[in-house]
C-alpha cells in the first residue's frame, strides 16, 4: 500500500503523461503564467492603488468595472471568432503571432495606469483608469484566446493538458512571490505614491521581459492546423452556432458554475483589505503569511492533477467542499493574525485545487463539439467562455467592492469603523463560501463523468496525432 502511494507520488512530481516531452509541456506553459500576473495587477493590486493612495471613491471604481464588464461582453466573442477565421501565414504564424502583437498594448497601459495623480478631479481620474483598462482587456483577451487555441491542438489529450496546468500553476505561484511580495509591501500600511511608482515600473519592465523570453521558445507551422477543419460561415451562422453551444448541458452547467464561483478565486485583494485593516498587520507580517501559503500550496501541486487524473472534474470539485468551509468560514471568524493565516493557507490550497479540477473542462467541451459537428471553434468557444466568465468575474470585484462600501469602508480613514471591518469580514469570507455551495448545483448537473472525459481526451488525441491514447 505504501509502496503504491510512493509510487505515484513520484509520478505525479515527473509529470509522466504520455505524449508531449517535460521540456516541451514547461515550454507551452511558460506564457500562461505571465499573462495572470498582469491581471493580478491590473485587477487586484491597481483596485486597492486607486482606492488608498489615487484616493479614487469605491462607487467609482465599481463604474469602472461594470463599463469593462460590458466591454468585455462585446468584444470578446467578436475576437474569438475574428481568431478562428484568421489563417495561418507561413512567414508569420497565426496564434503566436497575435500574443507577440498583443504584449506592446497591455506593458504600455499597465505602465500609464500608474500615473493618475490624486489631485485630479475623480472623474479624470476615472476616465483614465477606464479608457486605459479599455485598450489593456482588449489586447490581453485576443493573447489570451490565441494562447489558449494554441494550446489546446500543442497538448490534445487531458492528461497532457493537467501537466501543463499544474507546471503553469507552479510558474504563477512563483511569480505571485513576487507580484503579491510588492502590494503587500507597499499597500499594507502607509502606501507612498512616490515610492510605489518606480517598484511597480521595475515589475513591469521584468514583464515585459518575460513575455519576450516565453514567446521565443513556441513554434508553430503548418502541421498544426492540418487537422483542422476551420470555420467559414457567414455572421448569422456564427450567432446560430453561439448559441447552440450556450443552450448545450455541458457548456451551461460549467459556465454557470464558474460564475457563481467567481468570488471563491477572488482571494488576493481581499487579504490586502483584511491584512491591513482587520487585522492591522504590518506590510513584513502580510508578506511573510502570504508567501509562506503560497509556497505551502506549491508541494501539493502535482498531487492535485494526480487527484484530477484519477476522479475527474466533478468528484474532484465534490472533494474541495470541506477546504471551501474551513479556509473561508475561518478567514470571517479569525480573531487574530494566527488564526487568520491558518485560514488564508487553506483558502490558498482550495483555490489551486479547484482551479487544477476544472481546468480541463474549457477543451472537453471545444473537444466534444468538434467531435459531434466536424468543425474545430476554439476561437469562438473561448470567446462564449470570456463572455460568460471572464466578463462576469469581475463581478466578484464589484460586489466586494460594494460590500466594504456598505459597510463604511474609507479607503483614506487611519482605522476603520467597526461597521468597515465587519463588510471586510464578509466580503473575504462569507460571500465566497455561500458562492461555491452555490456552484455546487450546476456542477451536480455536469453531465461528463470520468469515463466520458477519458473518452473525449482519446478522440483529441487521435484527431491530432493519430494515435490511440493508452
Amino acid at each position: 500500500m505504501l509502496g503504491k502511494a510512493r509510487s505515484a507520488l513520484r509520478q505525479a512530481f515527473r509529470f509522466t503523461a504520455t505524449g508531449l516531452t517535460l521540456g516541451e509541456k514547461w515550454r507551452l506553459a511558460l506564457p500562461g503564467p505571465i499573462l495572470s500576473v498582469g491581471g493580478v495587477l491590473i485587477h487586484n493590486v491597481f483596485l486597492k492603488y486607486y482606492t488608498d493612495i489615487i484616493g479614487l471613491s469605491p462607487k467609482y471604481v465599481a463604474w469602472v468595472y461594470i463599463i469593462y464588464n460590458i466591454w468585455n461582453a462585446i468584444n470578446d466573442p467578436v475576437l474569438g471568432v475574428w481568431i478562428d477565421r484568421m489563417r495561418h501565414r507561413a512567414h508569420r504564424g497565426k496564434y503566436v503571432y497575435i500574443m507577440r502583437v498583443t504584449v506592446p498594448f497591455m506593458i504600455v497601459t499597465s505602465f500609464l495606469m500608474m500615473l493618475s495623480n490624486p489631485a485630479w478631479d475623480q472623474w479624470l481620474i476615472f476616465l483614465l483608469y477606464t479608457g486605459l483598462l479599455f485598450i489593456y482587456d482588449t489586447a490581453a483577451t485576443a493573447y489570451s484566446i490565441a494562447y489558449q487555441s494554441f494550446m489546446l491542438i500543442a497538448a490534445p489529450t487531458k492528461e497532457e493538458r493537467i501537466d501543463v496546468g499544474v507546471i503553469q500553476n507552479y510558474l504563477s505561484q512563483a511569480m505571485s512571490f513576487l507580484i503579491t511580495l510588492i502590494p503587500t509591501l507597499l499597500l499594507v500600511g502607509d502606501g507612498k505614491q512616490e515610492v510605489i511608482i518606480p517598484i511597480f515600473s521595475a515589475v513591469i519592465l521584468a514583464e515585459a521581459i518575460f513575455f519576450t523570453l516565453a514567446l521565443r521558445g513556441l513554434r508553430e507551422d503548418a502541421l498544426m492546423y492540418e487537422s483542422l477543419v476551420k470555420q467559414h460561415i457567414d455572421t448569422k451562422e456564427v450567432y446560430k452556432e453561439a448559441w447552440q453551444i450556450i443552450k448545450s448541458r455541458p457548456f451551461l452547467t460549467f459556465v454557470i458554475f464558474s460564475i457563481v464561483t467567481g468570488p471563491v478565486f477572488f482571494y488576493f485583494t481581499p487579504f490586502l483589505y483584511y491584512m491591513d485593516s482587520v487585522v492591522q498587520a504590518t506590510g513584513i507580517e502580510a508578506t511573510v503569511i502570504d508567501v509562506s501559503t503560497h509556497v505551502i500550496a506549491l508541494l501539493f501541486l502535482p498531487v492535485m492533477g494526480s487527484i484530477v487524473k484519477k476522479n475527474g472534474t466533478k468528484k474532484s470539485v465534490y472533494l474541495g467542499t470541506i477546504f471551501v468551509v474551513l479556509g473561508y468560514g475561518g478567514i470571517f471568524l479569525a480573531d487574530g493574525i494566527w488564526t487568520a493565516a491558518a485560514s488564508y493557507v487553506l483558502i490558498v490550497f482550495t483555490v489551486n485545487y479547484l482551479r487544477t479540477a476544472i481546468s480541463p473542462v474549457g477543451a472537453l467541451l471545444i473537444d466534444e463539439n468538434e467531435r459531434t459537428t466536424g468543425v474545430r471553434k476554439t476561437g469562438l468557444f473561448n470567446g462564449l467562455f470570456s463572455l460568460f466568465t471572464v466578463a462576469f468575474s469581475s463581478l466578484q470585484t464589484v460586489i466586494f467592492i460594494n460590500v466594504i462600501g456598505a459597510y463604511g469602508y474609507d479607503g483614506l480613514a487611519a482605522v476603520q469603523s467597526e461597521s468597515a471591518m465587519l463588510g471586510i469580514r464578509v466580503a473575504t469570507g462569507l460571500v465566497p463560501l455561500a458562492a461555491f455551495l452555490l456552484g455546487l448545483i450546476p456542477m451536480a448537473l455536469y453531465p461528463f463523468d470520468k469515463k466520458k472525459e477519458d473518452d473525449i481526451s482519446a478522440f483529441s488525441n487521435y484527431a491530432r496525432r493519430g494515435e490511440v491514447k493508452m
